[in-house]
């Protein structure tokens, strides 16, 4: 799960130049990062000098909204290795990602200045409207329990992308996200261009929270302990 965080001023902005972005290369439906990253729909037989015009256009976009990017990646492959028994306990890996995403977010809020009230929109998928992983229910159950970060937790909402842009920046942060983690880390890649615009842009702020967090075997241990991706590591990935 990804996220990111910016002023309503600046979304108001962002919205103008992202639909500007989309509008300049003739897209007709809402941009969606896995349809772009597999040249798929309409997308499909565009140039490489187009694809990455588009991709510049709409990385720039965010950074010019001050945009601070949040992510949250479980390894559901080691999650699915857990027993029965502490599979139920830690819930299904959608509950796992989405706390510590939602806390930073609101943690991030409140080390603004000055710290700011945080209306958190989060994509609809009909998958997480019902049972164990109900958004609006783990989110109202976070700010229940964390009476510190929930002056920052303003309200709940659920979007569609094609109506609300920052949904579509967002969903480009969680492929790119969840790429690296998935592919290119394991195997020792240089990260790709805009997983490392999107590092800059978290590195880019004096705020204390983790931007990223991942939880893997040593971290899905049942007892709330988190392997965290500290910032020197993921940084020293880009030295030759």
């Amino acid at each position: 799960m990804a996220g990111l965080l910016a002023t309503e001023t600046a979304w108001k902005a962002f919205d103008a130049e992202w639909r500007s972005a989309c509008d300049d290369e003739s897209l007709t439906e809402p941009f969606h990062m896995k349809d772009f990253a597999a040249s798929k729909g309409q997308f499909k037989g565009w140039t490489e000098e187009k694809r990455r015009r588009l991709l510049g256009k709409l990385i720039a976009s965010i950074r010019d909204a001050r945009a601070v990017p949040i992510g949250s990646v479980v390894s559901v492959k080691d999650f699915r290795g857990f027993q029965p028994r502490l599979r139920a306990k830690l819930r299904d890996p959608h509950f796992m990602a989405f706390q510590p995403l939602t806390y930073n977010i609101a943690v991030a809020a409140g080390m603004e200045m000055p710290p700011g009230r945080v209306t958190m929109m989060y994509a609809h998928h009909p998958e997480h409207s019902v049972g164990l992983a109900n958004t609006e229910a783990l989110w109202k159950s976070l700010r229940k329990h964390n009476p510190i970060i929930a002056w920052f937790m303003e309200s709940y909402v659920s979007g569609e992308p094609t109506e609300h842009s920052p949904l579509q920046a967002a969903d480009l942060w969680a492929y790119e996200l969840g790429h690296h983690f998935q592919v290119i880390r394991p195997a020792r890649k240089t990260p790709r261009w805009p997983f490392q615009q999107f590092v800059e842009m978290g590195l880019n702020y004096g705020f204390t929270h983790d931007f990223i967090t991942y939880q893997d075997r040593t971290g899905l241990n049942g007892l709330g302990l988190m392997s965290r991706v500290q910032r020197w590591k993921e940084i020293s990935l880009y030295a030759p």
